[in-house]
């Protein structure tokens, strides 16, 4: 049986960076190895003092080179260990960002965007977190707990075994607490992409709920999320609360046997006042580390969960593109026996349709009949469960993506407009659509008499999502940056919701004069907008219940008699 390849920890992925972190650890270990020389140099200052022995000037001299020592590589530590761990949290980032432009539309809409923004901001931060402070304060703790021991031996064995024994007592503790808690960490991540869903939503639709005066029942969505994320953070601090209680009893149980212990050693002379001192300064840097650790294990247990969620999202399976087809289409478009299911539900039922290259085709329906499904479909963002999608006479899985999407511009419902100028909104990254081009599609989506108000025209910067453009003025900018590209196929899916009537019709009349042997595919619930078009076809719950001319259907289809009908009283 083929074994199965160990998962990789943070820990592995550490190692990629081991130069980084094997300086930032030696950095540790000068400053905390320095720092235990200080007990030792009191013990000397005090013993000398005793004697009639002390030379102040040497001392100074010393406790200066020691907390210079300290002060210096200790600077250098945190710039070291800061530029580390920003480093590691940039290419973590870079990692899931690079693997989420590649992953396919299903997968991003499966994962959910809120998680996606948890893994590059929350979840990264745990990492980045960990690879600052927490590696520097696992090694400091390890170097000040086993120095510690040694120095506590050498001065007094007697005196050390009752702080050494204390160890297990604390491992057995942290071993425990850490067990029953472990799940929560987890549990803490992903309620943040609970949190960050519902004040997304918030946020985003703000407007909508002061108008419809829903801030109560938003309210309460938050605080579900809000309460949920309390109740699992209060149960790591529940977790960790009976840890400091445990130390502190272990370690003031060991002060009282010392202290009398100790000084009994002192009196009859068998220990000086100054390895007294210095016993007591290392009984402090003892307990230090292991308190230390009792902070870190939250740290730690948040970081290699939020590592793992990361790696999920980077080990993600990419869709294969297996098409090679790179030759320029005409832009006819079958789409033959073609059934969907999302979520085990019947989307689409057996569609059957062709669109001949550079026709005018509306498919219209009402709300929820499936339109926009077919949009993803034609696109290929989506896959159907059975049937197929042909350009040009071949499945579209046999283009090459890249080729494919180069010739068929696309206007989705919602307009992502980006925090840019309109030149780039419009261009956007394709470096070779010319000034003609652009000139072109803002003629088409008529956008010129709207940027010529604009003070430094194609130039203007527009505010994040848009926010300062009206609904129409953000769709005609997408058409625009569809149009940009000279596509042989524009898919448009309902682009002309927020415009009106009259300008529809313009911009429908420039795309066959400015782009004349495209193939127009316009998605709506209005029959006004593609009355004149080629071929309309309905659909209706997921079925094709018609489809021909304007004329015709209103002659032979009951259903579209009932929707001109309705939209005609409306208008009316």
């Amino acid at each position: 049986m083929k074994k199965q390849p160990k998962e990789e920890n943070l820990l592995s992925f550490l190692k990629d960076y081991k130069v980084l972190i094997f300086l930032v650890i030696t950095l540790s270990l000068l400053v905390n190895g320095l720092s235990l020389l200080l007990p030792k140099l009191n013990e000397r200052i005090i013993d000398s003092l005793q004697n009639g022995t002390y030379d102040k000037n040497e001392a100074l001299t010393l406790f200066g080179i020691l907390t210079a020592g300290i002060l210096v590589f200790s600077i250098i530590q945190n710039i070291l260990g800061s530029i580390t761990s920003e480093k590691i949290a940039a290419d973590l980032r870079t990692q899931v960002i690079n693997k989420i432009s590649k992953q396919s539309f299903t997968y991003i809409n499966k994962v959910t965007t809120s998680k996606l923004l948890t893994n590059l901001i929350a979840d990264v931060d745990a990492v980045k977190m960990f690879i600052n402070q927490g590696i520097i304060i696992a090694f400091a703790a390890v170097v000040q707990l086993i120095g510690s021991i040694i120095l506590l031996l050498s001065i007094n064995w007697q005196l050390a075994i009752p702080i050494i024994l204390t160890i297990p007592v604390l491992l057995v503790s942290f071993g425990v607490i850490f067990s029953r808690i472990e799940k929560y960490f987890t549990l803490s991540q992903e309620i943040i992409d609970k949190l960050n869903s519902v004040i997304n939503e918030n946020v985003t639709g703000s407007a909508l709920i002061r108008v419809l005066s829903s801030q109560r029942y938003e309210g309460d969505k938050f605080e579900v999320a809000n309460t949920e994320a309390k109740d699992i953070g209060t149960k790591i601090v529940r977790g960790f609360a009976s840890l400091f209680p445990i130390i502190s009893l272990v370690i003031n149980f060991s002060f009282f046997e010392i202290l009398g212990f100790g000084g009994s050693k002192v009196i009859d002379g068998s220990l000086t006042a100054g390895e007294f001192a210095a016993f007591f300064s290392y009984i402090f840097i003892f307990v230090t580390p292991v308190i230390m650790i009792g902070f870190l294990a939250s740290s730690v247990g948040r970081a290699f969960a939020a590592y793992k969620r990361i790696k999920q999202v980077i080990d993600s399976e990419l869709p294969k593109d297996e098409g090679t087809i790179s030759t320029e289409i005409k832009g006819d478009i079958c789409m033959k026996n073609v059934t969907l299911d999302i979520d085990n539900k019947r989307i689409l039922d057996n569609i059957h349709f062709d669109i001949k290259a550079g026709s005018r085709v509306g498919i219209m329906g009402p709300t929820a009949a499936g339109k926009t499904q077919i949009f993803y479909l034609i696109t290929g963002l989506i896959d159907a469960n059975k049937g197929e999608i042909l350009i040009d006479g071949k499945p579209i899985s046999d283009y090459e993506k890249d080729s494919l999407y180069s010739q068929m511009g696309m206007v989705f419902q919602d307009s992502i407009i980006y925090n840019t100028t309109i030149r780039e909104n419009i261009a956007f990254i394709n470096e070779n659509v010319s000034e003609e081009s652009i000139n072109r599609a803002i003629k088409t989506a008529e956008l010129e008499d709207f940027i010529a108000t604009l003070p430094e025209g194609l130039d203007t910067k527009i505010s994040e999502r848009g926010v300062s453009l009206s609904g129409g003025q953000k769709q005609r900018l997408t058409l625009a940056r569809a149009l940009a590209i000279d596509p042989k196929i524009i898919l448009l899916d309902d682009f002309t919701a927020r415009v009106d009537i009259n300008t529809e019709r313009r911009i429908i009349k420039n795309l066959r004069e400015n782009y004349p042997g495209i193939t127009i595919v316009a998605i709506t619930q209005k029959i006004n907008s593609i009355e004149d078009f080629d071929n309309i076809i309905l659909v209706m719950e997921g079925e094709l219940v018609a489809q021909g001319k304007h004329e015709d259907l209103l002659k032979n289809s009951l259903e579209y008699q009932l929707i001109y009908k309705s939209q005609q009283r409306t208008e009316d």
